[in-house]
């Protein structure tokens, strides 16, 4: 304290040592409490709600009610595709692992026919269930009866038909008549037998249609055909009937049943790595990998069947769901500097017969070392994403 002219102050610096101490405390307590109140600021209770994690609790809601008054159906006009169940999640522990790409092109949801050699069958980007009312909805408007159901199977058997020199109206009947008179095949019943199976890739089937005579039913294969030229020409029938969605969508209960055993699965071997299993003969396993590698836009360098070896090129870019070269807009040619197709990585694809319709595809580095266990997934899934 100083004083002047009989009168008492304070200290200037004193004042200044006070003031700065008051100002200090104030910034220390503020700080302390925001550190108390970090759980307040960033929890589900507190100010600013923190949602990053609400997906782990979240459930799918009611379906949208239409009021009986307004009546007719209500169609998504953007709908959502179906995602299939993560694979594997119990092998990223601490983090949830990011679901699998999306992979689309210019045919993938598409109703075509695949051929294989003399194999012919359709392939349908429809579950069993919803593909199943819509055969049987085909066969019933070309006035073709349904005599036996074979779900476990897959397999819809037709009624016994008399085919004679006149015209038909239905599709069914005129094609076994044009054909019958082609093969000079005279008289006798026919009947057709279909097969619904799954497909590779998730959410589709496979069908496979046989022609048989009554005459030759008892001696011959349960889908062996008498006339040769009668698949490819129902099958295409069949296809452009339910690519024009005639048919409701409906799911039949009975075709749950189908194909017990998916024709591919996403696995891991006694190590832990990812294996793609495909559930099919030898032929069509390596047809299937080479097709679908095509699909995809990777580059095949070295192919070796003796030894059961794929050397690839697979650019980044096939991963980005477009198959192939993508489109590239202006933002991406400017990150990419011009570059054309992205960074590429050089690997080796191992397939392996496990048994006798089973055959295993794993990913090994480009000098045949193990690949890393997330890596070799996003192949994987990329190989049965385009697979037919």
């Amino acid at each position: 304290m100083r004083t002047f002219n009989g009168a008492t102050h304070p200290d200037p610096a004193h004042l200044l040592r006070s003031t700065a101490f008051k100002r200090t405390g104030a910034v220390a307590l503020l700080l302390s409490s925001a550190l108390a109140g970090c759980g307040w600021f960033s929890d589900d209770r507190g100010f600013f709600v923190n949602r990053s994690d609400d997906y782990i609790d979240a459930e799918e809601g009611p379906k949208l009610a239409i009021p009986e008054d307004l009546g007719g159906s209500l169609e998504d006009p953007s709908p959502i595709p179906p995602v299939p169940p993560q694979e594997n999640a119990r092998f990223f522990p601490g983090r949830p692992p990011l679901p699998d790409a999306i992979y689309a092109n210019d045919n993938r949801d598409a109703v075509r026919i695949q051929r294989l050699g003399q194999r012919i069958w359709l392939v349908v980007p429809e579950p069993p269930t919803t593909v199943w009312p819509k055969i049987k909805q085909f066969l019933a408007e070309n006035g073709v009866g349904v005599t036996a159901e074979q779900a476990g199977q897959g397999l819809i058997t037709t009624e016994w038909l008399t085919i004679e020199d006149t015209q038909y109206r239905d599709v069914v009947r005129t094609l076994l008549r044009d054909l019958k008179a082609a093969a000079a095949v005279e008289g006798g019943r026919d009947r057709l037998v279909l097969q619904v199976e799954q497909g590779l890739r998730e959410l589709t089937s496979e069908v496979h249609a046989r022609h048989q005579r009554e005459a030759e039913a008892a001696s011959a294969e349960p889908l062996a055909s008498t006339l040769i030229d009668l698949p490819p020409r129902l099958l295409n029938e069949l296809g452009a009937y339910i690519a024009a969605r005639v048919a409701e969508q409906t799911i039949s209960m009975v075709a749950q049943e189908i194909a017990g055993r998916a024709k591919s699965e996403l696995g891991r071997n006694a190590s832990g790595a990812p294996v793609l299993r495909l559930f099919l003969d030898e032929e069509r396993a390596w047809a299937t990998l080479s097709q679908a590698l095509t699909n995809a836009g990777v580059e095949v360098l070295e192919t070796d069947r003796q030894a059961g070896t794929y050397h690839v090129r697979i650019p980044e870019t096939a991963f980005m769901g477009g198959g192939g070269e993508p489109k590239r807009g202006f933002f991406r040619r400017m990150l990419s500097f011009g570059s054309r197709g992205g960074k590429a990585r050089e690997v080796r694809l191992r397939i392996r017969q496990e048994d006798e319709r089973i055959f295993g595809l794993s990913v090994q580095d480009a000098d045949g070392g193990p690949a890393s266990f997330e890596y070799a997934q996003r192949v994987l899934v990329l190989v049965r994403e385009y697979a037919v």
